[in-house]
């Protein structure tokens, strides 16, 4: 991912930041009003790529994503915000790009060793909250989502749930792309079994 792609994200997580932690990424652009018909493509976007991935289609959402996407989730923390962020700007549960992504997607689809979704989770991710900003970009937005994942296991009656937000970089033209994906999980400890999916 360039840097010129996400200025404000990675500013916020680097981890030359005077301080010990970062906050949520507060958007610099103006915001696309919801009547706007890009905000209606974008929201419709996020529904086709939720929808991809609760139909465990890994192959269709690698198609979703740019050759250059970084995906990643900051550990969250337990701290006194007041002085400091409340996620790590050096630490992540993940870091991916294009390479290891399409690595672990390969493996899922195309090998029988992928032990930890075997068998499959059953899962809903439901997106809302969908705002969209401008970036200094033609064609690119920023935006920012909240998402609730749930997954059910095995036999077991019980779901996992796991809320989060997410600050995306997306791309139009011809084909929308996810440029970036930078994801805020609500949970300091994660109440899953495992991250062997996408968000």
């Amino acid at each position: 991912m360039t840097a010129e792609a996400t200025p404000d994200i990675d500013a916020a997580l680097s981890g030359a930041a005077a301080q010990s932690g970062v906050s949520y990424p507060t958007p610099r652009g103006a915001r696309i009003p919801v009547t706007d018909p890009r905000h209606f493509e974008i929201v419709g976007f996020l529904e086709d790529e939720s929808a991809l991935l609760d139909s465990d289609d890994l192959t269709g959402w690698a198609g979703l994503l740019a050759p250059d996407i970084v995906y990643r989730a900051p550990v969250r923390t337990t701290r006194d915000h007041r002085n400091s962020g409340v996620f790590e700007s050096d630490m992540y549960l993940f870091n991916e790009n294009i390479m290891t992504l399409m690595l672990k997607i390969m493996r899922m689809t195309q090998t029988d060793s992928a032990w930890a979704e075997n068998p499959l989770s059953r899962t809903q991710r439901i997106v809302h909250k969908v705002r969209a900003f401008q970036t200094d970009l033609a064609g690119e937005y920023e935006v920012h989502s909240s998402v609730l994942l749930l997954r059910s296991r095995y036999d077991d009656s019980k779901l996992e749930l796991l809320p989060a937000r997410r600050v995306d970089i997306l791309r139009g033209g011809d084909e929308w792309k996810i440029a970036s994906r930078t994801i805020f999980f609500d949970q300091a400890t994660l109440g899953v079994q495992n991250l062997a999916i996408y968000l």
